[in-house]
């Protein structure tokens, strides 16, 4: 199984003493990936090339549309990070009323192990509804 190492965990927010490695690990950056504007980190090609803000793409076009563009969109943003050998993408939409929010899960595998992470995005934010994995 891969080492990954151990970092601080930090989802919506750095959570001081509490590490993580493995697949929750990776599954934590691939959440930082999903809610980051491209262009808002510094520094070479790697980081112009980071982030894919979901709040940006599911309040554009009608939801059927994005919820279709959505699997390739996400899945290519996490098949950059190369510590992701797999991925599968499934969007749900759910509209009340005026309001959309597209239900994500993402089934993915790493060299230290598979995780899910599962999300509501709507064109204000994004909620972390859960992350399993190892680690």
């Amino acid at each position: 199984m891969t080492n990954y190492g151990r970092e601080v965990s930090c989802t919506t927010s750095l959570r001081t003493g509490r590490y993580v490695s493995g697949a929750r690990l990776v599954a934590e950056a691939a959440y930082r990936r999903l809610t980051t504007p491209r262009g808002m980190l510094r520094g070479g090609e790697g980081a112009a090339n980071y982030g894919l803000d979901l709040t940006e793409l599911v309040g554009k076009g009608r939801p059927d549309s994005v919820a279709a563009a959505l699997p390739a969109r996400i899945r290519a943003e996490l098949e950059k990070d190369e510590r992701i050998e797999a991925v599968d993408v499934e969007v749900l939409v759910t509209k009340q009323g005026p309001a959309t929010s597209f239900g994500i899960t993402i089934e993915a595998r790493t060299g230290a192990g598979p995780f899910v992470l599962q999300l509501r995005a709507t064109d204000v934010t994004v909620e972390l509804l859960g992350i399993q994995g190892e680690g």
